[in-house]
């Protein structure tokens, strides 16, 4: 049974003949109802969901950096969805007949933050090192901006997550490494943002690195 909200002009919610009303992001939307197709899905198409399943897979434990990272940009939309629209078109490379996630193009903040200059990451003794070098500040390169990182093991398929760890005057950020990344290797990110934590920067690929075994 459908609901009139606002006299039978208005919206309305849930089934009222073949529509549905519904509310979305502020909007009164009416929607069909869905029909399961009976034609079965082509290459293409079932390449394209297996690339929407993964990338959004990927994107989702990164919340907390992809939601400010993101959220000058929702038009209409979430962040988490803006994140998925700007990721889509570069985030995969294919091995074969098989997609990838393409590391290097992922990002999971955008903004006017100036991004590290000349950074490096490094590993060593049970410990992966962020370094980047001293420049000019200016509006938007302040000594004060916070630095997060990620760091994810595709072995394992986690991520490590550190938000506001060091000011960028720091030039440099260490962090201890598991005993389960021992002999693997890690993808590496870094993102600057205001003090305030009001504007955001360009999230940057550190590079693939292989974490030392125990010898």
């Amino acid at each position: 049974m459908g609901i009139l909200d606002s006299g039978p002009l208005g919206p309305f919610r849930k089934k009222i003949g073949p529509g549905i009303g519904r509310r979305h992001m502020g909007q009164n939307l009416v929607l069909p109802l869905y029909h399961k197709s009976t034609t079965p899905a082509t290459e293409a198409q079932l390449l394209q969901r297996k690339k929407f399943g993964m990338l959004r897979s990927f994107l989702s434990p990164v919340r907390m950096l992809v939601n400010p990272g993101f959220k000058a940009f929702v038009k209409k939309n979430s962040p988490a969805n803006a994140a998925f629209s700007h990721n889509f078109d570069h985030a995969f490379v294919m091995n074969g007949d098989v997609p990838e996630i393409n590391y290097p193009r992922i990002m999971f903040s955008r903004g006017q933050i100036t991004t590290p200059n000349g950074l490096q990451v490094s590993s060593a003794a049970g410990f992966i090192t962020f370094s980047w070098l001293n420049e000019p500040q200016s509006r938007y390169c302040q000594s004060t901006d916070k630095a997060s990182f990620v760091i994810y093991h595709p072995a394992k398929g986690t991520f490590r997550i550190l938000l506001d760890q060091v000011d960028r005057k720091a030039l440099h950020f260490e962090t201890a490494v598991s005993s389960g990344h021992q002999g693997e290797s890690v993808h590496c990110w870094i993102v600057f943002a205001s003090a305030n934590g009001r504007v955001r920067g360009d999230s940057k690929y550190g590079g693939i690195i292989q974490i030392p075994g125990l010898i």
